[in-house]
Order: C-alpha cells, then structure tokens, then sequence
C-alpha cells in the first residue's frame, strides 16, 4: 500500500479556486470546486505570492493555487511553505487525479483536512494506476507562524492533485522497453511523466530499476546488471542519445550490452529527437557488436481472419481466402471459435468436442475435451491456452506435442474470454463476477524453456458497469473491449498502465477481435455483419459476414 504523502496533496495544477478559493474562514465544513481543466495549459501564469496577514485558510487557498505553477521547482507554492518544510517537500511523489468536489474541515487550531475523491494516481515511478470505483483519500496541513507572525504550512503530503483534462496537458506517456524472457521481443511498460521534468533521464533511471511490479519476477527482463547507475544526464545531438553508466556494464557480454542498447534507443526513441542511442563509460562509448534485433510492433494479417459459409480463412471482398500453408480439417468440424498462431500455419479452435489444434496440413488433433471451455487463446511459442469458462483458475497450455501444462492462477467468476499478447509475456481476461465485471491482465511465468507455469499478480483497468462480451489485443500497448450496459452495446480501447478512449456505440455488437492498430479492430454484430471503425468514433459494415471472427497471434 502507498504511504499517504505519495497521495499528494499540493493540490496543484488543477484546482482553480474562486476569490479567495471558498475554504472556510469560520465553521467545520465546506467544499471546492476542481476546475474541470478544458484548455488548460501545460505552462499556468507564474500564480500570487502569500499575502500579508492572510489566516491559515487563506494561506491554504493560496498554496492550492500557486501548486498550477510548476516553474523554478514550485517556487511560488514554496513561498506557502516553513523554509524548512519548503526544502522537504517534493511536488513530484506522485499524482493525485480527480474531478469531484473537495471537502474541507478544520481537525483543530492549526491543522485543516481535505477529502478528495480519486479516480486515478500515478506514483513517483510514473505508474498509472486507475480504479473501478473512486477512492477517498483525506489529506492534512498543519500551521505555524513563522519569525514575522505570518502563518506558514509546516506540513503536507508531497505530491499533486490534478483534474483529468489538466493531467492530459501537463502529462504524457512514455513507455519503457524490457525483453520477455526468450530476447525475441521487446514488450512495452507505460509510464508517465511531466512535461516540466527532465523526460530523457526519467526514461533511462526508469529502465535501470527495472519493470513494474507486476511485470518483474521473470515476465520482463532487463539487460542492464543490477545496481547499474546513470552517470550525469543523457545527451542528446544529431538524432543520437549518448547515455554514461557506471562501470559494471563493462563486464557484460557484447550480445548483453547490445540488448542494453535496444532496450535505451527504443524506449529514448519517443524523443522526437532520437534514433539511436550510445551507452559510455566514463565518458568512453562501448564498442558494441552487430546482432538481431528484437521484435517490437507484433503485426498480423490486415485483413480479419473468421469462419463463413463453411470456410475458414481471411475475408477478403466478400470472399474466404484459405490461409497459405493450412489445410482445410477446421472448415468441416464446425468450430464455434478460433485462435490463429503466429505464422498463420496453425489454427486452434472450439467446437463440440473441446479444443483442438491444426497445424499445417495435418489434421486435426483434440487437446481438451473438458465440458463448456472458452475459445482458445494462442501464444508466439506455439502453445495453446485452454481455460473452462466456469474455472478461470484451470488454465492449461497445451505445448507442440500436445502435452498440458497447468497454468497456476486462482480466482472466481466465469471466463468470458481470454487472449495472451503477441509478444506472449501477458494474458488478458474478461470475467463476470459475483461484484460485476472485470477485465484483467497478467503477466505470464514460464520456465527455462518458456512453458508457461504460472500468472502473476494481475492488474486491473477500470472499467464501466457493463456486462461484457469480449476482449481482444490491439497491439503490444493497448486492448479493445466489447461491453453491453442493457441498452446499448460500447466499444471501448484500454491503454494498460494508461487510460480509456471511448470508440463509439454499435448496435447487437457480439464479438470484437484485434488488428494492427485502432483501424484493423473489426466488430461482429449478431446478424454476421462485420465493422471496421470509420470517423473517430463510428463503425461502418465492410460487406463482410461471418459465423465467428478469430484472434490472430
């Protein structure tokens, strides 16, 4: 759990307070409104200095407003501060997001409270974290007068409280790179931080302590050795980053050193400014070796990949086009549901008998036959994921050879589906519930020879109260999800360690699948109609239909 400073209170950059900011000067209670941000700048105007004789709630006014004005380190909100308390606090521990009214009580002669409702935070790491249904968090300033008789706050939580439209134009995300466990890939790790900050050296001391809790433990890896450090800040002129480290990566192998340099120049590469990145030492660049690079984007098929008339294949004008390389066994076992592998080679799907497997031109094999599974999921190495959807703690990965391996997981509710990630380090669940629905997603354990043993701790992205229908990878960063809240059936993006974007309303949505991007999602309605999105947020019949849409690895 947080410690409560990291809750933040300066207030800051997003609350706009009337005439003297409405907190009381008499009674116990009152309430602020947060300004709702719209046109918000990124840069406020330099905010008003303490005023002479202003009481503690006056000061407590003034030190919420001047926290909009992130120039010189805060310096104005500091001037609110004891001298002491001002060198103490840190305005960057964390990020507080809200857009409710705050409450404000007097707890005693020199000390007021404020309640917030939180929707979202960020830590001091820039981890995102967004919740279902918001958290209070009551926040105390304590007073003193200082040398002159002037009252001072001589302590607060660190941090900042900003509404979402202000955190959007003053925050930005920036994701960090780490292997999965086989170096084939490169796997995303949002983070966010402000625009006022240093982002280069923010970036590179993120990817120096390592993945997100959720995603340590062996999902991700890192190439750089424990304990390395960033010497001075990164540099960066004529498109290349130039980044100094202590001197243990000296002793790294040159096939190391060359991930360490992959995993900088991809995550440096938000930059505008950057296309490559050098590692020193001492000021002396690392002579590293040629090698393969990793995969980073994960594409598949532009065109959707589903069962019609009989035929399974891509849709393409109307048409089925077989898959290349694919016999046709799955086109005469009435699949209900499939998974398409990474070569477009093999297909897992469901259908009365269980879930089975074509690889090639062979035929098909059964490799589960217990009663009511959900429709496969397929990962990059080949393994089929199989899950009861009564039993979201009985996953199996069924490997090449057929072989189960149980997945350890435990939790309740009923499985509405389930997809691994392209880059097969993370598995993404929807459920229903018993306390409503929730989407969910792990970070997967394998072995030393990459078969998956087990999920870590999931996380959960906040979503809406609507039942849902269907979840599917938009690409290594993102997820799209189908929901139905008795009326209307949404369509919403989920950014993981970000936020939600709405994608529009579709009418008898019941499938939704993936593609390379927000344009290759394509929504299957309950008449067998496909959509593709069109405008920002509408959705357009493409004139294909289908009994079923697939996933694709």
């Amino acid at each position: 759990m947080r410690k409560l400073p990291l809750l933040g209170a300066l207030l800051a950059v997003a609350l706009l307070l009337a005439g003297c900011a409405n907190i009381p000067t008499s009674g116990s209670v009152s309430r602020l409104t947060i300004d709702r941000g719209a046109g918000a700048p990124a840069l406020p105007t330099l905010p008003d200095e303490p005023v002479k004789g202003a009481s503690q709630q006056q000061i407590l006014a003034g030190f919420i407003k001047a926290g909009r004005g992130p120039q010189l380190s805060y310096q104005v909100a500091r001037d609110f501060l004891t001298p002491d308390f001002g060198n103490k606090w840190n305005p960057n521990a964390g990020v507080l997001i809200s857009s409710t009214p705050i409450v404000t009580s007097q707890v005693a002669p020199n000390t007021l409270q404020i309640s917030i409702s939180v929707s979202a935070e960020v830590d001091a790491t820039g981890r995102y974290t967004s919740y279902n249904n918001p958290q209070s968090k009551p926040l105390q300033f304590s007073f003193v007068k200082d040398t002159s008789g002037q009252w001072r706050i001589s302590a607060a939580p660190d941090g900042t409280i900003l509404t979402p439209g202000r955190f959007s134009s003053i925050f930005q995300s920036y994701p960090l790179y780490f292997f999965d466990p086989s170096f084939q890939y490169l796997v995303p790790d949002r983070r966010w931080f402000a625009s006022t900050r240093p982002i280069a050296t923010l970036i590179v001391k993120g990817l120096l302590a390592g993945p997100s809790d959720w995603l340590s433990g062996g999902v991700l890896l890192s190439a750089f050795p424990t304990g390395t450090q960033l010497v001075g800040t990164p540099t960066i002129e004529s498109g290349r980053a130039t980044v100094d480290l202590s001197s243990q990566v000296s002793a790294e192998s040159g096939a190391t050193q060359r991930r360490m340099a992959q995993q900088l120049t991809q995550s440096l590469s938000q930059l505008a400014t950057v296309g490559s990145a050098t590692i020193t030492v001492g000021g002396f660049p690392l002579s590293i070796p040629a090698g393969a690079s990793p995969d980073i984007l994960q594409t598949v098929l532009p065109d959707p990949v589903g069962f019609s008339k009989g035929a399974f294949g891509t849709l393409v004008n109307g048409t089925v086009r077989p898959l290349p390389g694919l016999s046709t066994a799955i086109d005469k076992v009435s699949p209900l549901g499939a998974a398409v592998g990474r070569t477009g080679t093999s297909v897992a799907f469901l259908n009365a008998s269980g879930v089975s497997i074509v690889r090639g031109t062979a035929a098909a094999v059964l490799l589960d036959s217990r009663q009511g599974l959900a429709v496969p999921s397929m990962d990059p190495e080949g393994f089929v994921w199989s899950v009861p959807t009564s039993q979201p703690g009985a996953i199996i990965a069924f490997d090449t050879a057929g072989r189960p391996h149980p997945v350890a997981f435990s939790y309740d509710g009923t499985v509405v589906s389930m997809a691994v990630s392209r880059d097969g380090t993370r598995v993404l669940v929807a459920l229903a519930t018993s306390s409503g629905p929730k989407l969910l997603v792990a970070g997967i354990l394998r072995d030393k020879d990459l078969v998956p043993t087990g999920l870590g701790p999931p996380v959960y992205p906040a979503i809406g109260s609507g039942a849902l229908i269907g979840a599917s990878w938009i690409n290594n960063n993102s997820v799209v999800v189908l929901s139905h809240d008795g009326k209307t059936t949404a369509v919403d993006s989920y950014d993981i360690g970000g936020q939600q974007a709405s994608l529009g309303v579709i009418d008898n949505g019941v499938a939704v699948v993936g593609g390379n991007g927000l344009g290759g999602i394509r929504v299957l309605d309950a008449s067998g109609s496909v959509f593709s999105p069109s405008g920002s947020i509408g959705w357009q019949d493409t004139a294909q239909n289908a009994s079923f849409l697939a996933s694709q690895q």
